[in-house]
């Protein structure tokens, strides 16, 4: 190894490092200053150039350290990330950015991975990729916090995806929870004007703590030009958010369809309007791409960079961004959670959660069917799914299928409807098979171009599947507590540092599969593990935490052209 890399690994060791945040009630403060912290952030996803998938910036050094001079410019103190890929090395750009006083809050999900809104459903595939995002970046100190879903639930008829993004979101915290991983995970909405009331209670209610947002995200796209803060209806936009109990961030603003554009809507957000209900916010985009939001061109590992006319303009307005804000020893949280909605014609999801994915329960179901899907079968083929989709609603009409069906209105979830569509297929090609005898005949699916395989080695009864209760997802995912009465979330209350000298409790090292995943050279910067310091008679966090001294749990109308607006734009992922 040559020199200079030697030099430069042990940089890596020594730079700045980024004061931890604290989320308490509806806000977020500096651990170290006390004083209330307000996201100034972009969201960053470059595009162009890059030829595989998934996507991601965080893994092109060239362009990282090039975006991070700009963003010190911008005098932005946040990015959002909406796609990365796990498997790759992230060091040296999460480290220019903490050098750079940059947080990052990062998306779940991405457009290969993600709950349908259109078919919706939670399993162990989905829930294993989330795993390893958390496990790959947990561990630096600058990650903000995670968002579980992006426009997920964006009308009436997919307002039954609700119940699958809880469930997630359950999940995702109940992993980290048992990892002493103290990042807050949230959820991020379309602004819609019909739904957009009970999505907001509904990530906010509930018995279930793990089940509930840490902080809340909006996309809008109301502020269009010279508007104002009434006209735009941004001040009806936080209305729900005024005895809100988290924190509250513009995940995405900055309408387009007037340019230049000269982001009058920053001093509300930053100011008498908003500084008192909202964390701030992250402008939609850094880099231009076909849906014109952005403030400068780059491209993938090319170090150069064109700015474009929005760049300065958005500079401008940051720079008169200066939010009062509170201290958080003045700071009274609200304590009181929302109310969930009822379900109603416009609200069709309950707040009983799917089970947790049951690994072993799905394997064992698929593997003792006596009737099965060949290896062969492929799920994005159109022809074999339309065909083997008609045969199931068939044979659903003969036999009982509640095992694997769903019901977001009631609340009611089969025993293993959270396996995947093959298990679930299996199942009943299985259910089928015995109905009718075992006779060869009724383990065929005409039109579709495959056999399917008779197998007689195992009983399904060995799989235990009865009528039960949703199964506690603690149980499921590992976790001591089997209690959902007791699993109360109880994270240590976070204070403002004092100095004291800081030492892990654990160090949990690698991916959830296996892999090393990011490797951080020993640094004085605490990860987002669980890390025990005393201050009084209080137990604190030093990284990137939750203050549960205030019970962490966690309407409006929309411009008519938001639609327009929302096509232009396009989604990161859905």
């Amino acid at each position: 190894m040559k020199i200079f890399d030697l030099f430069y690994l042990a940089l890596l060791d020594v730079g700045f490092c980024l004061d931890p945040l604290i989320f308490k009630g509806s806000k977020v403060f500096n651990s170290k200053t006390g004083e209330q912290f307000y996201f100034k952030g972009l969201a960053y996803q470059p595009k162009q150039g890059v030829t595989f998938s998934p996507q991601d910036p965080l893994a092109d050094e060239i362009g990282c350290k090039r975006d991070v001079k700009l963003f010190k410019e911008l005098g932005i103190n946040s990015i959002r990330v909406y796609e990365v890929d796990s498997s790759k090395n992230h060091d040296v750009c999460m480290k220019a950015l903490e050098d750079a006083g940059i947080y990052v809050l990062l998306d779940l999900p991405t457009p290969g991975y993600s709950i349908v809104r259109g078919d919706p459903s939670w399993n162990d595939y989905l829930l294993s990729k989330y795993k390893l995002k958390v496990d790959a970046f947990y561990k630096y100190s600058n990650v903000a916090g995670f968002i579980v879903g992006n426009e997920i639930i964006n009308s009436v008829d997919t307002t039954p995806a609700s119940a699958f993004v809880k469930a997630s979101l359950r999940d995702i915290k109940s992993y980290m929870k048992s990892k002493n991983i103290n990042l807050p995970v949230g959820y991020a909405d379309n602004d819609d004007e019909i739904i957009r009331s009970s999505l907001i209670k509904y990530f906010n209610c509930g018995d279930d703590p793990l089940a509930m947002a840490d902080f809340y995200g909006i996309n809008t796209y109301r502020w269009c030009g010279s508007s104002n803060y009434e006209n735009s209806r941004y001040e009806d936009m936080i209305k729900p958010f005024k005895n809100y109990s988290v924190p509250y961030l513009l995940t995405e603003y900055g309408c387009n369809t007037i340019s230049p554009r000269i982001f009058k809507e920053v001093a509300s957000i930053y100011g008498s309007d908003m500084e008192d209900y909202t964390s701030g916010g992250f402008l939609f985009e850094y880099s231009e791409e076909p849906n014109n939001y952005g403030l400068v061109k780059v491209s993938f590992e090319n170090p150069i960079v064109e700015k474009l006319q929005d760049f300065d303009a958005f500079k401008g307005a940051l720079l008169k961004a200066n939010p009062k804000g509170t201290r958080i020893d003045k700071y009274k949280p609200p304590v009181n959670k929302s109310d969930c909605p009822k379900t109603s014609e416009i609200w069709r999801s309950h707040s009983r959660l799917p089970p947790s994915p049951n690994v072993e329960l799905c394997n064992c179901v698929s593997e003792t069917s006596k009737c099965k899907l060949p290896n062969d079968y492929d799920p994005s083929n159109a022809v074999q799914s339309k065909v083997l989709s008609d045969k199931l609603s068939i044979i659903c009409g003969k036999v009982d299928c509640s095992d694997v069906s769903i019901n977001t209105t009631m609340g009611v979830y089969g025993i293993i409807s959270g396996c995947s569509s093959v298990q679930k297929a299996n199942w009943i090609l299985n259910k089928n098979f015995e109905k009718e005898g075992y006779s060869k005949e009724n383990c065929f699916i005409e039109n579709m171009g495959l056999d399917l395989i008779i197998s007689s080695q195992k009983d399904m009864k060995d799989c235990n599947i009865s009528r039960i209760d949703v199964p506690n997802h603690n149980s499921l995912l590992g976790i001591e507590n089997n209690d959902p009465r007791k699993d109360s979330y109880e994270e240590p209350i976070s204070t403002i540092d004092s100095g004291e000298k800081i030492e892990k409790v654990s160090d949990k090292n690698g991916n959830s599969d296996g892999s090393k995943g990011n490797e951080i050279a020993d640094s004085t910067c605490p990860t987002n593990s669980n890390v025990s310091k005393t201050v009084g008679n209080e137990q604190g966090t030093s990284s990137i935490s939750y203050d549960d001294s205030s019970s962490i749990r966690m309407d409006s109308e929309i411009d008519d052209r938001d639609d327009l607006i929302r096509i232009n734009r396009g989604n990161m992922y859905h």
